[in-house]
């Protein structure tokens, strides 16, 4: 093992957006928590641009260590930038590692492009034994994924107190009068997160005697697919166009934890079940408000992460069966919205329980991170798993 003072400065390549999604900022929050741990980060913005190269080059000599997050930026502008980077890193004996945070869900060009990049790097870090499974099927990355450690992926929204009720509050405080329980769905919307499925189980609420307001926070992906056309299509269909409401992008913290206050439940179904790369999950849980979602494939899912095993055990996290339909959802999320009309009697029994874990999870990111390069930290040493 190479002790921190022997092999310490590592270079993060993030990118340059100011509105960066949960997987680009993965790395500048990791960067941002190495000193924590006894070493030195060196952050490096790159765009396409034509001196990124040189840049990266010339950054390389002052660093021990190469770290990439996938995706960097927009995959069309820096398509080559880290395949260059990781054989730079290889020509000056530095060393070389790759975060994924997805795979069997990447269009199969995707993956034959990380691919290449993987045939360059050390070591691999994954975002959840899911993502791991999937990259070690393939017949050229599964001799890679040995080489490879598992980190938790943190909630990207620091548990902070509002400024004060959203813009929306009063809207929404008015359906509630009115009886309709809010839903809520954090994240980017689009097809392969089933977000709309979230439409299914409001129209079967709404069928079964229980209106409910959908508030989706957050915005459409932008991609070549019709994304925004066909979801509006199917609240029409549905006839929902009075019970949903999508913010678009909201910016700060503090603002989105405004939202999340106004929510009695959130909710979630994904094609492979919940798994520990959803960063945006946990984020929801630091409300102190329910959510419901399908349950992994594996019962080994959430072992290494301790913000998911403390929403399972305090009951914060509901686990539906993994194939469940919207009619079980939705006679879930009615158990619930009883127990919700229970703690709205006395506010003060709301709580944040996951809050507190906020600064221990990225810390143990950053020490997987740490780990997959080999280096023992030399800060404080890392908190037990529970």
């Amino acid at each position: 093992m190479i002790r921190a003072t022997e092999r310490k400065k590592t270079l993060f390549l993030v990118s340059t957006t100011t509105q960066p999604c949960g997987v680009e900022s993965f790395a500048r929050h990791v960067a941002a928590r190495w000193g924590e741990l006894g070493l030195e980060a060196q952050r490096l913005p790159v765009s396409g641009r034509a001196g990124d190269w040189a840049a990266i080059w010339r950054a390389l000599g002052e660093v021990d260590a190469l770290a990439i997050n996938l995706p960097v930026v927009a995959w069309k502008k820096v398509v080559l930038t880290p395949l260059v980077a990781l054989v730079m890193a290889l020509l000056r004996g530095r060393g070389r590692i790759l975060v994924l945070h997805e795979w069997a869900d990447l269009d199969w060009r995707r993956r034959l492009v990380i691919t290449a990049y993987a045939l360059f790097a050390q070591r691999f870090v994954f975002s959840s034994p899911f993502v791991r499974e999937g990259f070690a099927k393939g017949g050229v990355t599964r001799l890679l994924a040995a080489r490879s450690v598992i980190a938790p992926i943190p909630s990207n929204i620091p548990p902070t107190a509002p400024d004060g009720p959203s813009p929306l509050a009063h809207r929404i405080r008015e359906a509630r009068a009115e009886g309709r329980i809010v839903i809520g769905h954090f994240g980017s919307i689009y097809p392969k997160k089933q977000s709309d499925f979230v439409l299914d189980v409001a129209a079967r609420l709404r069928d079964a005697g229980h209106p409910a307001l959908c508030l989706f926070i957050g915005d459409f992906i932008k991609g070549v697919d019709r994304v925004e056309e066909e979801f509006r299509a199917k609240v029409e269909a549905l006839g929902l166009s009075a019970d949903c409401l999508v913010t678009g992008y909201v910016d700060g913290a503090r603002a989105l934890h405004a939202l999340f206050a106004e929510v009695d439940c959130f909710l979630y179904r994904f094609p492979e079940g919940l798994t520990s790369r959803r960063g945006s999950v946990l984020a929801c849980l630091q409300s102190g408000k329910p959510l419901i979602v399908n349950a992994p494939s594996e019962a080994d899912e959430f072992d290494h992460h301790r913000a998911y095993r403390r929403a399972i055990a305090d009951g914060s996290l509901i686990l539906v069966p993994h194939e469940a339909d919207a009619r079980i959802y939705a006679e879930r999320l009615a158990q619930d919205e009883c127990r919700q009309d229970e703690r709205r009697q006395d506010e003060g029994r709301s709580s944040r329980p996951l809050s507190p874990l906020y600064d221990q999870c990225w810390r143990d990111a950053a020490a997987a991170v740490a780990a997959s390069l080999d280096i023992e930290p030399m800060g404080p040493a890392p908190i037990p798993a529970e």
